[in-house]
């Protein structure tokens, strides 16, 4: 299949969805940026395995919603809309038949909301340390009862990272 064909193929999907149920299914906010960011996150899917639309798979999905929006315009107060209303299109190609799956696919993205959003924001959040730091001296957190100095430390790189 051509890129052009799959193209012109998720422009028709994308436009079915938005004009047969827009009312319903889009928020304001986001109605003038849900044709860009449909088309934007399935071409983006669809090009990591270079895949028509109906043969994504879960990774592409998660690919593509998580790699394939950043570069979109979206005002930050309608980012938080955007994993609904890309699950609900997903659910949508299902019941129309023309991707099977994507009422789960539509349920990964809405887990991967948190993970989108700090994307879009910029932000990362620190790691907090759960457990104290292992001394070179004290015992081997492996229980082994050897000093961690002459047990596993040794299995870390010249870095100090595994």
């Amino acid at each position: 299949m051509s890129d052009r064909w799959i193209s012109e193929q998720i422009e028709n999907w994308a436009s079915d969805f938005l004009i047969d149920d827009a009312g319903d299914r889009v928020h304001a906010d986001l109605a003038p940026f849900a044709m860009q960011i449909l088309t934007t996150f399935f071409s983006h899917a669809c090009s990591i395995r270079q895949v028509a639309p109906q043969d994504l798979d879960e990774e592409d999905i998660r690919q593509g919603f998580l790699g394939g929006l950043s570069a979109l315009a979206i005002p930050e107060e309608s980012q938080p809309l955007v994993p609904q209303l890309i699950g609900d299109f997903l659910a949508d190609l299902q019941r129309r038949g023309r991707l099977a799956g994507g009422e789960s696919h539509g349920a990964l993205v809405m887990t991967l909301k948190d993970g989108y959003l700090r994307d879009q924001r910029g932000t990362v959040e620190p790691i907090e340390r759960v457990t104290s730091k292992v001394g070179r001296n004290d015992p081997c957190p492996c229980g082994s009862g050897r000093k961690y100095k002459k047990c596993c430390l040794n299995l870390l790189d010249s870095d100090g990272q595994a």
